[in-house]
C-alpha cells in the first residue's frame, strides 16, 4: 500500500464515509486539520481546539501542522490563530450517492408516466429497436410479452424487474429447441467443470430487421476455447488421424478392388464407371456428395449374384430307416381330380390302341432311333450286371431288413434344422423329426412351417417370409419325399420366387431382384432369432446364421445381401443397414462440396474436373484393410480406402490471402438446433 495514497501525512480526518472535504484542500491541496462539520459547515476557523489544564490553557495544534504555537490560547480558551472559513465541497462517494438516487427517480418517474400514457405513445417510448425479421413476425402477434413477461403487468412489477435480472434463456427456448441441454456450450457437457451459458451471450437483438444475430466473432469463441486460434494455417489443431472418414460406411463398396480388379476385366469395362461424378451425385452435395441407387450403379454387374443366391428353406435329407406312417401317407396323398382326370385318359388310350393293333407311347416319350443310335451301342444286359446286384423289390422300405434306399444322400439344410431344432449332419438326430415334420407337410401345407418361424421369432411374422409360397406347391412336393421319390414340379421355375430345385430334394426360395422384400425378411430373421443363454437351439442357430449371412462360398451367402450391407451392433442389438447412412460423426463441423466444386485448387484444375478434381483431397489408400471392418460388427473399427484429409490440404487456400478462415465457416455452435413450426402459424402461438 502506497503511504501518501490516503494523505494521511495531510490530514488525520479523511474518511471514504465522509460527505464533505476542506474547500482549503480543494483549492490549495492542503486541507485544515478538523476538517468540515458532518452539516458541511467549515470547522476549520481555528487551528486548534485549545485544553485546559488546571488555570492554564494549552495549544492542542498537532505536528502535522507545526506543533503548539508560540502565542498559545488567550486567557479565556480562544485560539491564537483565527482564519475565515472555506467553504466545504462534496466528496466524490457523497456526488454517486446524489446521481444513484437521481437516477433511480427519473426511472420510477419514467415508468410511471409510461404507465400513465398508455397506447402508441407509451410503446414508443419504450421501444428498444427494431427486431429481425423471424422475431418481429412473432412479435406482430404477441407484442413485447412474447419474450419479455413484465411488459403488460402493473408498474409494482415493473420496479421489481428493473432490480431483477431476467432470464432470457428461458424465454428463448419457448421455441428455439436443440439437441442437448441449452444452458451448455455447444449444448453438451464436454467436461465436468463445464461452464453455462446463456443466449445473450452470443446473440443481441433489438439491432434492426436486416440484422444477422447468428454470426459470432473469433474473440467470442476464445473466451470459453483455451486453445487460442489466431489464423487457421498458423496454429489451428491438426485434425484427426481418421478425418474425415469417422466410421464404417452402411454398404460396402472398395474403391481400390474396383478400379484396380473389377473394372479392368475385359467384359466390365464398358459398364465401369469413367470418373467419380459417374456415382456420386454433385447436384445435391454439401457435407457428403451421396451416392446413385443400386439400379444405376450396380445392376450391371450384380444382378445375378442377388437372384442367384438361393434360399434353401427345406430339404430331404438322407434317412436309414422309413419312420413314415405310409397309411396315414396314402390316405392325406389321395390323387387329385386333375390327377385322376388325366389317368383315366391314359386308359382310354391305351384301350384305344390295342384294340386297333397298334403300341401305345405317352406324350414326349417318343424318339429317335438315328439320334440314339443302336441298341448295340448300349452293350449287353451282362455289362449292366443281373437284377440280383440290385436287390429284392421286397427289400425296399423294409425297416426291419435294415435296407432302406433312400433318395437323398444329401444333409438337412441349416435353416431346416432350425426350425425342427435337431441337428443338420446327425442322422439318428433328425430322421424321426424330419420325416413326421413332412407327414405334416402333406397333410397341412405350409402351416406346420409358418408355426415354427413364429415360435423361434417369438413373434407372428410368418406371413411376409412365406409371402407367395403356393399351399399346393408344399403338399405336392411333401407326398413325392413321404413316398421316398424327388419331386417334379410341372410348371419350371424362371423368374424367383419359391420353387422346388432340378433335383426335387430341396424347396428354395431365390430373389427376384435387388430390394426383395421375402429375402430381406428372412435376412432379419435370421439376424434377430431368439435364444436364450443356454438354449439347445443357440447352435443351431448359430450355424443357420453363418451360413446365411456370412458363407463365404461365393454364391451361397443368400440373396448377397450382406455382401455389401453391413450388420452393425452399435446400439446394443444386431441390425443389417438396408440404406444408405450419412455419418453422424463431427456433428460441429460444416463443409460443403457444392462450394467447393466452383473453385479451382492450387494447380489451377477445376474441382469438378472428372479425374483431378477430386483427388486434390481424396487420395486412395491401397495399403488400407478396408474388407475387414465388414467382418465384424462395429461400425467405428474402421479404415477408409482413403487416406485422411490433411489440415495443410485446406491451407493452401484457407490463409490469410485467399479463402476466408474464421471460425464459423467450418463449425456451428449449436447441436441439432430446430425451431417450433407454430412459430410461423400466428392462429397456434401459445
Amino acid at each position: 500500500m502506497e503511504n501518501d495514497k490516503q494523505q494521511h501525512n495531510l490530514s488525520r480526518y479523511q474518511r471514504p464515509f465522509n460527505k464533505f472535504r476542506c474547500g482549503r484542500a480543494a483549492e490549495w491541496n492542503r486541507p485544515c486539520e478538523l476538517g468540515p462539520y458532518v452539516s458541511g459547515r467549515c470547522g476549520g476557523t481555528k487551528e486548534c481546539a485549545p485544553a485546559k489544564l488546571g488555570d492554564r490553557w494549552e495549544c492542542r495544534r498537532s505536528a502535522l501542522y507545526g506543533g503548539p504555537c508560540k502565542e498559545g490560547p488567550g486567557s479565556d480558551g480562544t485560539c491564537a490563530h483565527i482564519h475565515p472559513p472555506c467553504r466545504p465541497t462534496r466528496s466524490l462517494r457523497s456526488l454517486r450517492g446524489i446521481l444513484t438516487v437521481c437516477a433511480f427517480s427519473l426511472v420510477v418517474a419514467i415508468i410511471a408516466l409510461t404507465l400513465t400514457i398508455g397506447g402508441e405513445a407509451r410503446n414508443s417510448i419504450i421501444d428498444a429497436g427494431g427486431l429481425t425479421n423471424k422475431h418481429s413476425n412473432l412479435a406482430s402477434v404477441r407484442g413485447c410479452v412474447a419474450c419479455h413477461n413484465v411488459h403488460d403487468q402493473d408498474a409494482g412489477d415493473w420496479l421489481l424487474a428493473a432490480f431483477h435480472e431476467t432470464d432470457m434463456t428461458e424465454q428463448c427456448l419457448d421455441c428455439h429447441q436443440f439437441g442437448g441441454d441449452a444452458r451448455l456450450g455447444h449444448n453438451a457437457k464436454f467436461a465436468a467443470d463445464s461452464r453455462a451459458t446463456e443466449c445473450v451471450m452470443c446473440h443481441t437483438e433489438h439491432i434492426g430487421e436486416d440484422a444477422n444475430i447468428k454470426l459470432m466473432s473469433n474473440s467470442q469463441c476464445d473466451v470459453c476455447h483455451e486453445v487460442k486460434i489466431s489464423a487457421f494455417d498458423k496454429n489451428h489443431p491438426e485434425f484427426g488421424p481418421m478425418y474425415p472418414h469417422d466410421g464404417r460406411t452402411a454398404v460396402r463398396f472398395d474403391h481400390f478392388s474396383h478400379l484396380s480388379k473389377h473394372f479392368l476385366i475385359p467384359r466390365n469395362i464398358d459398364l465401369a464407371p469413367q470418373q467419380c461424378v459417374s456415382c456420386h451425385q454433385t447436384k445435391s452435395a454439401e457435407k457428403v456428395v451421396k451416392p446413385a441407387g443400386y439400379d444405376e450403379m450396380c445392376a450391371d454387374c450384380h444382378t445375378g449374384d442377388i437372384t442367384g443366391a438361393e434360399l434353401v428353406l427345406l430339404s430331404l435329407p438322407e434317412f436309414e430307416f422309413d419312420h413314415a406312417h405310409q397309411e396315414t401317407i396314402a390316405e392325406v396323398c389321395e390323387p387329385t381330380l386333375e390327377e385322376w382326370e388325366s389317368t383315366q385318359e391314359t386308359l382310354v388310350e391305351m384301350a384305344d390302341a390295342m384294340e386297333t393293333g397298334g403300341s401305345y407311347k405317352p406324350e414326349g416319350t417318343e424318339r429317335d432311333e438315328d439320334a440314339y443310335g443302336d441298341e448295340d451301342d448300349y452293350g449287353d444286359e451282362d455289362d449292366y450286371g443281373d437284377e440280383d446286384d440290385y436287390g429284392d423289390e421286397d427289400n425296399y422300405g423294409d425297416e426291419d431288413d435294415g435296407e432302406y434306399l433312400s433318395v437323398s444322400e444329401n444333409k438337412l439344410s441349416k435353416m431346416n434344422a432350425y426350425l425342427l431344432g435337431v441337428p443338420y449332419d446327425d442322422m439318428d438326430g433328425y430322421s424321426k423329426s424330419m420325416q413326421d415334420f413332412v407327414a405334416r407337410l402333406a397333410d397341412e401345407g405350409p402351416a406346420p412351417v409358418a408355426e415354427m418361424i413364429n415360435e423361434r421369432a417369438r413373434a407372428p411374422i410368418s406371413g411376409m417370409l412365406l409371402s407367395g409360397l403356393s399351399p399346393e406347391l408344399v403338399t405336392r412336393m411333401a407326398c413325392a419325399w413321404a413316398n421316398n421319390y424327388e419331386f417334379v414340379p410341372r410348371i419350371e421355375h424362371e423368374l424367383g420366387g419359391w420353387h422346388v430345385d432340378e433335383s426335387g430334394l430341396s424347396l428354395r426360395y431365390a430373389p427376384a431382384g435387388h430390394g426383395d422384400s421375402v429375402a430381406k425378411s428372412w435376412i432379419n430373421f435370421a439376424l434377430f432369432s431368439m435364444t436364450e443363454e443356454g438354449d439347445d437351439y443357440a447352435n443351431y442357430a448359430e450355424s443357420m446364421r453363418q451360413t446365411l449371412l456370412f458363407n463365404p462360398v461365393p454364391g451361397k451367402r443368400f440373396g448377397a445381401c450382406t455382401k455389401c450391407h453391413a450388420i452393425s451392433d452399435d446400439s446394443g442389438t444386431l441390425n443389417v443397414e438396408w440404406r444408405y447412412r450419412r455419418s453422424e460423426a463431427r456433428p460441429y463441423t460444416n463443409y460443403s462440396h457444392k462450394v467447393h466444386f466452383a473453385i479451382l485448387n492450387p494447380e489451377g484444375v477445376s474441382l469438378t474436373d472428372p479425374d483431378r478434381g477430386c483427388r486434390t483431397c481424396h487420395k486412395i489408400n491401397d495399403e488400407a484393410t478396408y474388407g475387414d471392418a465388414f467382418d465384424q460388427s462395429s461400425s467405428h473399427k474402421f479404415q477408409s480406402n482413403f487416406s485422411p484429409v490433411a489440415l495443410d490440404t485446406c491451407a493452401q487456400c484457407h490463409d490469410d490471402k485467399q479463402a476466408p478462415q474464421n471460425c464459423q465457416l467450418c463449425h456451428v455452435y449449436h447441436l441439432e438446433p430446430s425451431v417450433d413450426l407454430r412459430i410461423e402459424q400466428h392462429d397456434q402461438l401459445p
